[in-house]
């Protein structure tokens, strides 16, 4: 039969091939999430729900909301289907009958809750939920009555898919979802994955406290279902080919069901002999006793909603803003259409107008009758030269690269553009010819400005030091010149509108934050002061001593005395630079050093520039942002000195005639005059409206996308990939896409033909909703006497300002057992859900009746106020309960950090538990869970500090340097669930021997992360753009992990049981570690000296 199965899958894939490109009746592609019973099939088509006959006839749409809607389970006895939809933009429970009709909705939580089958009996939906957990990416499997009613948890283990036999009695599962998370719906696309994530499946028994694992390390195994006594699953053991697989829990054999080559399995489910199960967008039927297979051909001409034609606006779209010469007219890319917006008089213009075609942001030519911008195609980009109409004068084209437009210089006829890598161009637009101005020594932005001469591009060029030095291009020699000595971090680059100087930012201090990949970047100051170079010998010093002499009056008008109309400003300037000496020639301007960015001069030759609030200098509650700390500075050279004039912006740019300000603000717009006093008034962008056809875009963005992969993926080789026939083989499935969320499915299947992490697909032109959503009352809760009864009560713990429970308010809280008796005195009981009352109450006041005891006697009202989320109220109990936990059992001796990732959270949890334990003789750090951020050079370093001296004082105890050291042992906890910065903190604990790593195997993603544009949507895709290499100069831990030298499963028994197995294993490690330590660091003072001079 393999050899069967090997000759009929090449087959089936040549018919469905060939069946797509008939333009007559073709059979539907990117079907999915197959589920079969007795007589039907259901399956979803572009988020929708069908039913068919068993052999996809007559199939007809159960659902048809605009939502979400997925995860198909035919109840046991086939009339009803449990399935998941995401109405009002929260994931819940639902049950329709297959007849159809009504949908009813069984779970109220705000979290998403996510079915995974039925209970045996066909009287509960078995649902996954995060709702309890405290940690991790997984979740808890759970039960809720097809009747309503409140849920019930199974058990405390962690589980994420699985289901139960015929009996009821096991539960074949996975308790972590797979790296490749594209599978679930996620937005990774990582086929032939091998890290630490890589599911198995266990057998438990949870009234005998058994389990059994199906063999299998490294592979994925996924999605396993029950046929009689075995275990169907889907697997990717062979050729990294994801296909179906049996278990015999009776032989414990596996058998191997089918042979895809060319699509992976991504989904099945079985009944009787037969499973369907979908690859390629196809859904497909197989006899397990005969071996025989087929393809359902079902055809489907449904009426989408996304594929329709329609005029839109596209304020939520923006890309780039600009401002016409003298502030008439804003120009904006958008959606990937080029507009301009009346500031006053006038109408909004589509410049582009081009169905299907992506245009990169535009420029505004300085002297205003033309605008260029880049065209996108499958090919490469090209330079588009137009008329402030859209009217098409020139097109250049610039290579199978993605580039992007500088600064324009139309006194010579030249733009500025650079690439994707690390160069920078400048074409003439006279004759076409382009020259490569500089190489970059890494990826990263240039700061460019034309002189106003157009003789002269200052830029900014990023050396192996990592600072940026100050570089000026002589466009009539060719040659570039370094002005800056590489002792400074230079920054916006810009002439005075005389030609007479060259402002610059520029940072003494920068050093320490070039690499923004370490976490010792953490809050960091940047402080930059404003320097003038004075580009001519003999120039006076914009900052010259003033002696107040008379000086003779200037001509400013014509012969008869009177004001001729002209700008001086725009009178022939010729720009001179003696290089000799101009390094002496700078002077700073008397401002104090800050966090300063993109200086820009305007038409009265004051300098403005963006004042940024220093890292870590304040903790912004919840929802606040520091926008309001965003200042615009402005410079008077009169007064010889800077001051505010506008706060609370994002950016601003000045026109090219240095009259105008456009300030953009949160997604507003607004212009204003240049000077002291700043009035911006806003610009009306509800002209911003275009035509869109979606499939036509959907077509663009996947070209788009897979041109990404070859221009951005770090390894120009793939990896030895044919790129070419990926786009062969996938193209075709684009014709079958119903919506947005299908084409970023079938994209994230694509690039898992790279097999690389942090290769994700996400957001676009999305359906969402939004809803009241439920509030939550930080606690679990039982059901006992026909009652919720409170079991457990989050306080938010310690020393988090912005953290309480609420029902842990002083004196108005709740108890631990007392029972809520009503809501808002609606009387709740177990056959009511708590949150369906709790809905629409986040933030709200509501009255709960509580009491001991659930007749009501003794009972009380409380006024609490739910929250939206009880995620970190979860985390700091778990966190506290381990720190205690270990500080129990070893008497004190132990401390305990957790790291939830390696970003500000990470950084804050271990400044905050670290140097609070150093009193301590041994640290467990927990990095399990850890979602990544940075690499945590900060953390290592710290934790291998060598002790280099004693500080001894008359009264108290010594001091060391370094201070923070802690010498004693030290364990590292690690789990699947710890990725990306997760996985660089354990490799790199190891590679400074600082002690022992104990748990599993973490994630394996070293790859990283995306430099490419998003989508004319607004969705992204993250191509990874580098990598990591370890000591050795070798390809390691992407794709691999980090592998235990302690290896501790977390045991579901145990966990059931209350008990963290890898917590308890850590304990008694770090005390065995304990028992043997000994140093000679010195912890008493040398005796005093009884001699003089000693």
């Amino acid at each position: 039969m393999p050899n069967a199965l090997r000759l009929l899958a090449p087959l089936a894939l040549v018919f469905s091939v060939s069946a797509w490109a008939d333009d007559g009746d073709r059979a539907t592609r990117l079907l999915s999430h197959p589920a079969v019973s007795a007589d039907h099939l259901a399956f979803v088509y572009a988020g929708d729900l069908w039913v068919s006959d068993r052999d996809g006839a007559e199939p007809r749409r159960l659902t048809s909301a605009a939502a979400e809607e997925n995860n198909p389970y035919f109840s046991p006895d086939g009339r009803q289907i449990a399935f998941a939809a995401e109405y009002q933009g929260n994931t819940d429970v639902y049950v329709i009958d297959v007849a159809g009709g009504q949908a009813q909705r069984l779970t109220w939580h705000p979290g998403a809750d996510t079915p995974v089958g039925w209970s045996a009996d066909g009287e509960s939906v078995a649902f996954m939920s995060r709702r309890e957990t405290d940690h991790g990416r997984s979740g808890q499997l759970w039960h809720v009555p097809v009747d309503g009613g409140a849920p019930a948890k199974q058990m405390e283990a962690r589980f994420f898919r699985g289901r139960w036999d015929r009996e009821g009695e096991r539960l074949a599962y996975i308790d972590h979802g797979p790296g490749y998370n594209g599978l679930y719906g996620g937005s990774a696309g990582w086929r032939g994955y091998r890290g630490g994530t890589t599911p198995s499946i266990r057998i438990i028994d949870p009234e005998a406290d058994e389990f059994t694992a199906i063999p299998g390390e490294r592979v994925n195994d996924i999605q396993p279902f029950w046929m009689g006594d075995k275990v169907v699953f889907i697997s990717d053991r062979h050729d990294k080919r994801l296909n179906l697989h049996a278990f015999d829990t009776e032989s414990g054999e596996i058998e191997r069901l089918t042979d895809q080559a060319d699509w992976d399995v991504h989904w099945a489910d079985g009944f009787g002999d037969h499973i369907v199960f979908e690859a390629g967008g196809e859904l497909h039927e197989l006899n397990i006793a005969s071996g025989e297979r087929r393809t359902l051909e079902i055809s489907l001409n449904p009426d989408l909603p996304q594929q329709r034609t329609e005029w839109q606006s596209v304020q939520g779209n923006i890309e780039r803003v600009g401002i016409s010469p003298n502030g008439k007219r804003v120009l904006v890319t958008a959606r990937g259409e080029i507009f301009t917006v009346p500031v006053e008089h006038g109408s909004t213009r589509n410049l582009t107008v081009s169905d299907g075609q992506r245009e990169y942001p535009a420029l505004w030519s300085p002297e205003g009758s033309q605008v260029a911008w880049i065209v996108e195609s499958l090919e490469g980009q090209e330079l588009v030269i137009a008329d402030q109409r859209g009217e098409v004068i020139e097109r250049h084209e610039l290579g199978p690269d993605f580039y992007a437009l500088e600064a324009w210089d139309t006194a010579e006829s030249r733009i500025a553009y650079s690439d994707n890598g690390v160069s920078l161009f400048v074409i003439d637009l006279e004759d076409g010819d382009r020259d490569e101005i500089a190489r970059s020594a890494r990826m990263g932005n240039y700061d460019v400005a034309f002189s106003p001469d157009g003789r002269w591009l200052a830029y900014t060029l990023n050396g192996d030091n990592y600072l940026s030095d100050l570089m000026v291009h002589d466009f009539s020699s060719g040659e570039s010149t370094r002005v800056s000595d590489g002792m400074a971090d230079v920054a916006s680059p810009v002439f005075s509108r005389d030609g007479k100087y060259l402002y610059m930012a520029a940072s003494t201090n920068a050093g320490p934050i070039q690499f923004g990949l370490d976490m010792s970047t953490q809050e960091r100051p940047y402080r930059a002061g404003i320097y003038a170079l004075v580009l001519a010998e003999g120039t006076e010093s914009p900052l010259a001593p003033r002696t107040g002499d008379e000086e003779p009056d200037e001509d400013n008008g014509d012969e008869n005395g009177e004001d001729n109309g002209k700008d001086k400003d725009k009178e022939d300037v010729e720009v001179r630079i003696d290089f000799d000496g101009l390094a002496e020639r700078m002077v700073a301007l008397p401002v104090a050093k800050g966090n300063y960015r993109g200086l820009q001069v305007a038409k009265d030759g004051s300098l403005f520039w963006m004042r940024y609030p220093q890292p870590g200098s304040t903790v912004e509650m919840p929802g606040e942002n520091r926008i309001d700390e965003n200042h615009l500075m402005r410079f008077d050279f009169e007064e010889r000195e800077a001051a505010t004039v506008y706060s609370g912006l994002n950016g601003f740019d000045i026109s090219s005639a240095g009259s105008h300000l456009l300030i953009s603000s949160n997604g507003s717009v607004q212009v204003a005059e240049a000077g002291e006093k700043i009035e911006p008034e806003s610009v009306d962008l509800s002209g911003l409206r275009m035509q869109i056809d979606p499939e036509a875009e959907w077509a663009q963005i996947f070209n788009e996308g897979w041109r990404m992969q070859k221009e951005y993926f770090y390894a120009d080789n793939l990896h030895g990939l044919d790129w070419d026939a990926v786009y062969e083989q996938y193209r075709p499935l684009v014709d079958h896409v119903g919506r947005r969320e299908d084409l970023n499915a079938l994209m994230i299947e694509m690039i898992a033909e790279l097999q690389a992490g942090h290769n994700r697909v996400g957001g676009g032109d999305v359906h969402s909703e939004s809803g009241p959503g439920a509030g939550l009352l930080g606690a679990n809760f039982t059901i006992d006497n026909n009652r919720w009864r409170i079991e457990r009560i989050y306080t938010g713990e310690s020393w988090n300002a912005f953290l309480q429970g609420p029902l842990n308010q002083p004196g108005n809280e709740a108890r631990e057992g007392e029972y809520i008796l009503a809501v808002n005195g609606r009387e709740i009981t177990a056959d009511d859900n708590l949150y369906e009352h709790l809905y629409n109450t986040v933030g709200e006041q509501v009255i709960l009746t509580v009491g001991p005891n659930p007749d009501g006697e003794d009972s009380r009202e409380i006024i609490v106020e739910p929250v939206d989320s009880e995620g970190e109220l979860r985390l700091w109990a778990w966190v506290e309960a381990n720190r205690m936990a270990v500080d129990e059992a070893t008497d004190g001796r132990v401390g305990y950090v957790y790291l939830p990732n390696t970003a500000g959270a990470g950084y804050t949890f271990f400044n905050r538990m670290f140097f609070a334990q150093l009193d301590r003789e041994a640290v467990i750090i927990d990095e399990r869970s850890n979602g990544g951020g940075q690499a945590a050079d900060y953390i290592v370093e710290v934790l291998s500090r060598p002790h280099l001296s004693n500080w001894v004082y008359r009264h108290g105890e010594f001091s060391r340097t370094p201070f923070g050291a802690l010498h004693g042992p030290k364990l590292m906890m690690i789990d699947q669930d710890a990725g990306s910065g997760g996985d660089y903190l354990p490799y790199a604990f190891r590679e400074l021997d600082i002690g022992p790593l104990l748990g599993t195997r973490t994630w394996g993603g070293l790859i990283g992360i995306f430099a490419n544009p998003g989508f004319v949507d607004g969705g992204v895709m993250t191509v990874p753009h580098f990598r990591f290499a370890d000591t050795d100069n070798q390809w390691t831990v992407e794709n691999e992990g980090v592998a235990p030298d302690i290896e501790v499963k977390l045991d579901p028994v145990a966990t059931n049981n209350g008990t963290d197995s890898q917590l308890q294993a850590a304990i008694e490690q770090i005390q065995s570690m304990l028992e043997d330590y000994a140093d000679d660091i010195p912890d008493e003072a040398p005796p005093l000296p009884t001699q003089l001079g000693r």
